[in-house]
């Protein structure tokens, strides 16, 4: 369970040995052995010194997001155990076939997942023209498989995306696919903050594992940005965010998403990441999927296991 604070004046401290939560004159508490994750989606939030060293205890994270929803920090316990082979495997791959492969699932997972998404909705729709489009976009998945470098995967997601875009646009208010530094409009500021809150569950997960979050295949190696994270992350941006955020509607002030928008965005996601899908024969709430994928990849960086994306039908 994830524990989401998403109102001002907000002062979460312990009580009897559990979380406590005080605000807008009610109190409420939590039992940690039940919670995997605590988001602290708003300012003004108090969080006691007695209560970090709870967490830290029972091995619990705390990310904190900025205003636009990208982790801004994150409090995690100081010493975790470690599998020092894990990591230098996970370097190997990135010179060798190992890293060109789940480069290719990743690519691959973010389009099938856009496929089945645009085709469901101009299905539903009775759109033949944007099921058309579906279909080329279908055709760049399957291009991938003939890139050898990691360029021509991106070139292939770049042009997929492109297409993907343009049907959502003939169903949602979206100019285009625009990133925070593109000016972008609010339907476009909705998915941003969505996708910074799917970082941060995102990495959790591999936070879980022995892998570093900082060294990736697909994407190119920042010291500002988790490359191994956005691309884990690119096989559940139409599973998580995009079948959330199309559910809400853009409400800004002041060039800003509302609170309240951010609040239905992050419930949204959270309804997603709690319902049950079937993948590699185990049907499970997508959450628990995350973190299976980022342990598959440490497994198949120690042989152990075919790594395959998570593909959404």
């Amino acid at each position: 369970m994830k524990v989401v604070i998403g109102d001002y004046g907000i002062f979460a401290g312990v009580k009897d040995g559990t979380m406590c939560i005080k605000g807008k004159g009610e109190v409420r508490t939590v039992a940690l052995g039940s919670v995997s994750q605590i988001i602290v989606a708003t300012k003004g939030v108090s969080i006691s010194s007695s209560l970090l060293r709870l967490l830290a205890k029972n091995n619990i994270d705390l990310i904190v997001l900025d205003a636009s929803g990208l982790p801004a920090g994150r409090f995690t316990p100081l010493m975790k155990k470690a599998n020092v082979r894990v990591r230098k495997e996970q370097y190997k791959a990135q010179e060798d076939e190992r890293g060109l492969y789940l480069s290719k699932c990743f690519a691959k997972g973010k389009i099938m997942n856009q496929y089945y998404l645009l085709k469901s909705i101009a299905k539903n729709r009775k759109r033949k023209d944007v099921l058309e489009m579906a279909k080329e976009i279908k055709k760049r998945a399957n291009k991938i498989e003939e890139c050898k470098t990691q360029e021509e995967i991106i070139s292939q997601e770049a042009k997929a995306a492109e297409v993907y875009w343009k049907g959502i646009a003939e169903f949602y208010p979206i100019e285009g696919r625009k990133k925070r530094y593109d000016n972008p409009d609010p339907f476009n500021r909705m998915l941003n903050y969505a996708y910074g809150v799917l970082m941060s569950i995102v990495s959790a997960a591999i936070d879980l594992t022995n892998l570093d979050p900082f060294a990736g295949f697909l994407h190119s190696e920042n010291p500002r940005r988790p490359a191994l994270v956005v691309d884990l992350m690119e096989e559940f941006r139409q599973p998580v965010v995009d079948r959330a955020v199309f559910k809400v509607k853009p409400v800004e002030k002041d060039g800003m998403l509302t609170k309240q928008t951010r609040k239905e965005i992050i419930s949204e996601i959270q309804k997603r990441l709690g319902t049950k899908v079937t993948f590699a024969n185990r049907k499970l709430p997508i959450e628990y999927h995350i973190a299976l994928q980022a342990r598959r990849i440490e497994r198949f960086l120690l042989g152990k296991e075919k790594y395959k994306p998570f593909i959404l039908r």
